[in-house]
Order: C-alpha cells, then structure tokens, then sequence
C-alpha cells in the first residue's frame, strides 16, 4: 500500500514539475490558460473520484468533490505549486478523507494545529485578504477540520514555506 502511494506521489509530483518548468501555473489570461484550467480540473476530478472511491469504497458526494478542486486549484494559483502536486499530497495523507491523525493531525494534509498557526501567521496579510483572520490555536483546530478551503490553503502554503526554506521541492 506505501509502494502503491509512494509511487502515485512520485509520479504526479514528477508531471507538476514537468508542467511547471514548461508553463508556470499563473492569472489566467487567454484562451490557452482557459483550455489548461479546464483541463487540470477535469483530471483532479477524475483523480480524487477514483482514489476516495479505492480507499472508501463508495463515491464522493459532488458537492464535497467540487469544492476539494476548487480548493486546490485556488491554492494552487495563490502559492504557485502545482495543483497536481497538492492532489497527490492529499492523497497519500487521507486518500482525500477528512480525518484526525493518531498524532493530532487534523483535515485533508494532515496539518497539527501549532503548525498551522505558525503558517497562518508567517502569511497572515495573505490569510486575511482571504478573509481569516482568527489565530488562536483552538479555532485554527477547528477550522483545519471543517473548512476543506482552509485546510488545504494553510496546508499550500506550509508546503510553500518547506520549499522556500529548502529550496527544492523533493526536500520540501
């Protein structure tokens, strides 16, 4: 089962590294961008209904399908890492479940709370245009798990933060 993620990881970081060095992932700005979004939506889509199907057995609710893409796809564009790259994170995590780890961690990237309050700090300008503006450690607990927009953006831009700090995304 690791093998099986491990290389679903490996393969889909390699395609948003590969997709990245050829077009960063930017402001959509013409019809070729449009085509592009289109297109990375449709195979997030196809992505995560098969893999949460794999591992529970049963079909996603579409509601909650939509906004996992849209999540990821804003998350994408805000920190500049691929949406692929998120996707395939979440997947290894919680195969796209949204569940409390056996060590405090909490949502779809498994983030501990006192993480995430360090990252909604270190980027608090950004996460208050977004409109979250609360840090205390219990809220952020809370919202980590049922906010699946938060969750996932506190959770990019602590990827993004690993990536500044070391410089590559494989250390990251």
């Amino acid at each position: 089962m690791h093998k099986k993620r491990y290389t679903t990881i490996i393969m889909l970081l390699t395609l948003s590294l590969a997709a990245f060095s050829l077009s960063p992932y930017v402001n959509v700005n013409n019809q070729e961008d449009v085509k592009e979004d289109i297109t990375i939506k449709t195979v997030l889509f196809d992505f995560i209904s098969s893999q949460y199907k794999l591992a529970v057995g049963k079909d996603m609710p579409q509601d909650r399908l939509q906004l996992l893409v849209s999540s990821i796809m804003e998350a994408s564009k805000i920190f500049e890492i691929s949406p692929l790259m998120i996707a395939a994170i979440i997947d290894t995590e919680t195969n796209f479940k949204n569940i409390i780890g056996s060590y405090g961690e909490v949502g779809y990237m498994q983030l501990r709370p006192s993480t995430a309050q360090f990252v909604v700090n270190k980027y608090y300008d950004l996460f208050a245009s977004l409109n979250y503006t609360e840090t205390s450690l219990d809220w952020i607990e809370e919202r980590l798990l049922l906010d699946p927009r938060y969750n996932i953006l506190v959770g990019t831009a602590y990827l993004k933060y690993l990536m500044e700090t070391h410089g590559d995304p494989y250390k990251a």
